[in-house]
């Protein structure tokens, strides 16, 4: 049963799988039934179930090896060594066919520029130049509106957000949406701080997980592309744009926290001169909060993110995702190819707009 279970997972891992059938079956009904499920549950709870999970696998797995070990005859502890190897991977095989099954076949659904109107040929240095300089007017005339009222707890933004995320889910064609997850803190905050890691989501459980050391005005966009893999938007660009888009349908706060996100994923694309002439561009406020981020992002080490770049890039890679970590960049090009982006830019997109069969 042991080695069964180990081929299972093996085969499924690397067989070919059609997206339209993923997508059709799975993304868009049997996965949002299981989301509906267990979201709601596990934000029953102010911890995170996944810390619980990671802390019983931290402690029981060196227990059930040393007791495994000591219970052997003398003669046969290299027997039970080797039976517990088998074993500990038959564990790993049963927790990759669950994630599968909750969460990672969204891996391998169609991508989202297969359900826009989206065309790579808007993806221009001239669109990109002038999605940047509105990013720099819409940072202005947001800032002061964004920051006269306290910025929204996490536990606030579930309600505050949760129906713009619910209409853009439906303004890209889902008949069936997800629901929003209460964003938690997490044991793990000390290891996101030091790995420059913002939020995650539980693929076992569907919960939020958020870096708690986040700055304020970046919470409501964190969220909003954690929300995002909840509805099943596996690749990071998509759920950034996703995110992207919730955001720029809520409040003030919302909107200026969307516009903080995608400005530097616009700047890095633009040479040095460019650069320099948006900063010049930029006011005093958004200035600095810019300058905040990049303190809170200087508080990371770089052998920890470096390491945990690594390992995600891995991870990404495995799960069908070419581009690795590099993908969190594609965003850009969701919002200047697709009509439903270049409308959010053009500030004359509200969700409940687009019309789908």
């Amino acid at each position: 049963m042991r080695l069964l279970l180990i081929g299972l997972a093996a085969i499924l891992a690397v067989v070919p799988t059609s997206t339209a059938c993923v997508e059709a079956a799975y993304s868009r009904q049997a996965y949002l039934v299981t989301q509906n499920l267990l979201t709601p549950i596990s934000s029953l709870t102010d911890f995170a179930v996944f810390d619980v999970l990671l802390a019983a696998a931290l402690v029981g797995l060196p227990w059930w090896w040393v007791r495994a070990v000591r219970r052997a005859a003398p003669g046969g502890r290299w027997r039970a060594v080797g039976q517990m190897i088998l074993s500990t991977c038959a564990l790993g095989a049963g927790a990759y066919l669950v994630f599968l099954l909750v969460w990672g076949l969204n891996y391998r659904r169609e991508p989202l520029t297969t359900k826009l109107d989206y065309e790579p040929k808007r993806v221009s240095s001239q669109a990109l130049t002038a999605v940047a300089h509105e990013a720099v007017e819409r940072l202005n005339a947001l800032h002061s509106g964004a920051h006269a009222q306290p910025w929204p707890e996490f536990g606030e933004l579930p309600a505050r957000l949760g129906p713009a995320f619910e209409e853009v889910q439906q303004d890209l064609g889902a008949r069936r949406t997800a629901v929003t997850g209460l964003p938690k803190p997490t044991l793990l905050t000390p290891y996101f701080r030091r790995a420059g890691v913002d939020g995650m989501i539980n693929p076992f459980s569907l919960e939020v997980l958020v870096n708690a050391t986040v700055l304020s005005f970046e919470r409501p966009f964190v969220v909003a592309h954690e929300w995002a893999h909840l509805a099943g938007y596996a690749n990071e660009s998509e759920a950034s744009f996703v995110g992207w888009l919730t955001c720029l349908s809520g409040d003030a706060a919302s909107q200026y926290s969307a516009w903080v996100f995608l400005f530097p994923h616009l700047l890095q694309q633009l040479d040095p001169d460019q650069q320099t002439q948006l900063w010049q561009g930029m006011d005093a406020g958004p200035t600095a909060d810019f300058r905040a981020v990049y303190e809170r992002a200087s508080q990371a080490v770089p052998i920890v993110r470096n390491n945990a770049n690594r390992l995600y890039d891995r991870y990404l890679r495995a799960n069908g995702v070419d581009e690795g970590i590099a993908s969190y960049g594609a965003v850009v090009d969701l919002v200047i190819g697709s009509t439903i982006g270049a409308s959010a830019v053009a500030d004359d997109w509200r969700p409940s707009m687009l019309d789908h069969p």
